[in-house]
């Protein structure tokens, strides 16, 4: 079995090493009709997926849990977990994965440890990304994919089966402008997800679906580090354990270049729905949009649990920009100051009465805008993952435009995904999940309709090889291992007598400006601590995942 990733080593994952790390899940005592009643209402009035996908989908969620055993967690945790509980069957869904609260990596984690106890059966390339599926022109069997290897094609034969499991298109800017007149788009977490498989896919006339349907946008400030957002902004009423400072419940209104608020800006959206006319529909955002708060609210928390006390860095960086007055702000800003300035006057009389007129925000999370001086930071739209990609069936064949199923072409996860129009958290990691089993069950199915002899002369004229890290160690050193939530941390340390006398970082793929800020800290307070160091806030997973690798060679 062959692996393909189109990122290189450390930063592979997708969606799946930045997600919640939550599985959706059923239980078991709920009828298949129960259960499909709240998947049917979250599709609408779309066509597809068919019932008998839903049901598959269905059958595999209700095994969620021993699924997780299988893999090796002793006690997998569950808990409610329905996006719409108002809809009927949504009792039936809950959650589960590997420890809670999540949010830190650790069901992808759990998956390439199970990959590598594998390791004689399955191959991975990292840096390889599909690029074209092979197929014959008149049986419509996929044969194999070329895939680009340092720059070159290398075509790849598949016996009996490839499946796409590429994700989605969240950081291609031009697929939303095609697909989903969206002309300014971020993704949250998935940097090497840009529609390779959706270019694929169309290339041998699948059917696509839902194109258009996206989680998101949800406001948030971008990183200029890595180009995606921090993460999430607006968390709800409370701070999150793992997304985060609920900065918009604080002294803080959202606007557009005319001053006018668009949203509920404390109330978390349904992936980037918010209420609309007793529905949910996509959050609505100028071009462009601005945070804007006062004194009160730059003390009172972070913006993000990776940004420094009071966000004193950022405002001196420029990210967060600074005035005595609005009307200074808003020319600052470029934002209109009559606008702005009637807004704030609106929503503190709105505060002052405890109740807002314009988007409901709850009376206890009303706070005005008094203190200056005023800040202002201009917030993007995000997403979280995207849906469109080619139609599967119950057996996770991929379908043509006629509805007939592509010879030996499978699909799993988020491309062409079985929420077509609403989605439930933790749903995306679920499917992949339950298509991934019946995809690869379907893939290693020995076909008849294909030659099972080898078409090689000889041996092969390439070889991908995974390089395994060498770690050169100075004389004292010993070598720790962690895991953070982008791969492993891998620390050299030297100590003398029970003191720690160094700490050198030889490798780590945390995020820039999140993860990689705790850890040009943490070596130092090591030394200092004798390794009673504390997490860093923001990192929390990077964090642990240091202390890990140091008791790793403490031992």
């Amino acid at each position: 079995m062959l692996l393909s990733e189109k990122a290189p080593q450390g930063k592979e994952g997708g969606n799946s090493k930045y997600a919640a790390q939550h599985v959706l899940s059923i239980d078991p005592k709920y009828s298949d009709e129960e259960a499909l009643k709240y998947l049917q209402r979250l599709r609408g009035e779309n066509p597809t997926p068919s019932d008998k996908t839903l049901l598959a989908f269905i059958h595999g969620a209700k095994k969620q849990v021993d699924y997780m055993k299988f893999l090796g967690v002793e006690n997998p945790p569950e808990y409610p977990s329905v996006e719409y509980p108002e809809y009927e069957g949504a009792e039936a869904y809950r959650s589960t994965g590997v420890k809670l609260p999540g949010g830190d990596g650790a069901l992808y984690a759990l998956m390439q440890k199970n990959i590598q106890q594998r390791g004689n059966n399955i191959d991975v390339w990292y840096n390889s990304p599909g690029k074209k599926l092979i197929q014959d022109p008149e049986t419509g069997i996929i044969h194999g994919v070329i895939i680009e290897v340092e720059g070159q094609p290398k075509y790849v034969r598949a016996k009996n089966g490839v499946v796409l499991a590429t994700g989605g298109y969240e950081n291609n800017p031009d697929m939303f402008r095609d697909f989903a007149r969206t002309q300014k788009a971020y993704s949250k977490g998935a940097r090497y997800n840009t529609g390779e498989g959706v270019l694929m896919a169309m290339d041998v006339k699948a059917n696509m679906v839902n194109m258009a349907n996206n989680n998101g946008p949800d406001p948030n400030v971008l990183n200029p580090e890595t180009g995606i957002s921090y993460g999430y902004m607006v968390t709800g009423e409370k701070d999150s354990d793992w997304s985060g400072p609920a900065f918009t419940r604080h002294n803080v209104i959202m606007v557009g270049p005319d001053g006018k608020r668009f949203f509920n800006e404390a109330k978390k959206t349904r992936h980037g729905r918010v209420p609309f006319h007793g529905d949910y529909n996509y959050l609505q955002m100028p071009d462009p949009a601005y945070m804007i708060f006062d004194e009160n609210a730059r003390k009172a928390s972070r913006i993000y649990g990776s940004w420094s006390d009071g966000n004193l860095a950022e405002i001196e960086k420029g990210i967060v920009k600074k005035a005595d007055t609005l009307e200074e702000l808003a020319k600052l800003m470029n934002i209109d100051v009559e606008g702005l300035v009637d807004q704030v006057k609106r929503y503190n009389q709105y505060c002052k009465d405890g109740k807002d007129q314009e988007f409901d925000r709850s009376p206890k999370l009303l706070k005005p805008l008094t203190t200056a001086p005023f800040y202002a930071v201009e917030v993007v739209p995000t997403y979280t993952n995207t849906q469109g990609g080619p139609e599967r069936d119950e057996t996770a064949a991929i379908l043509d435009r006629q509805g007939k199923r592509i010879p030996h072409l499978y699909g799993a996860g988020e491309l062409g995904s079985v929420f077509s129009n609403k989605y439930n958290g933790s749903g995306n990691i679920g499917e992949s999940l339950i298509f991934g089993r019946i995809a690869g069950a379907e893939a290693a199915n020995t076909k008849s309709d294909v030659d099972q002899r080898s078409v090689l002369n000889g041996k092969p004229g390439f070889n991908q090889v995974t390089l395994q890290q060498e770690y050169v160690l100075e004389p004292g050193e010993k070598l720790g291992i962690g895991q953070g939530i982008g791969g492993q941390i891998v620390l050299a340390v030297k100590s003398d007598n029970g003191k720690i006398v160094s700490v050198r970082i030889l490798k780590q793929e945390e995020t820039p400006g999140v993860g990689s800020k705790a850890l040009e800290i943490l070596p130092t307070e090591a030394v200092q601590s004798n390794g009673n160091v504390d997490n860093y806030t923001g990192a929390s997973v990077t964090s642990q995942g240091f202390k890990e690798a140091l008791a790793d060679a403490l031992k």
